[in-house]
């Protein structure tokens, strides 16, 4: 037993995560999701310009992909 002037063993800065199931937790849960997709990619510590250069850049090779496929179709 400790004394009363003794360190708590609990840190002062943590935190419950949210229970399971609740809107906070399947926010928290695409939050970290898409955080791990991004460093996967290499661009965790990037700034949001460098992420929407990135997103813009993704999105244009779909929708041309979209466009060629269609384009194959119809004129094939």
């Amino acid at each position: 037993m400790g004394s009363k002037g003794s360190r708590s063993r609990k840190p002062e800065d943590s935190q419950h995560l949210p229970k399971v199931g609740s809107p906070a937790e399947n926010e928290h849960s695409l939050h970290e999701a898409r955080e791990a997709v991004l460093g996967q990619m290499g661009v965790r510590g990037a700034s949001l310009g460098v992420k929407s250069i990135f997103t813009a850049i993704i999105v244009l090779l779909v929708v041309g992909a979209i466009l060629g496929f269609l384009l194959l179709v119809v004129f094939r």
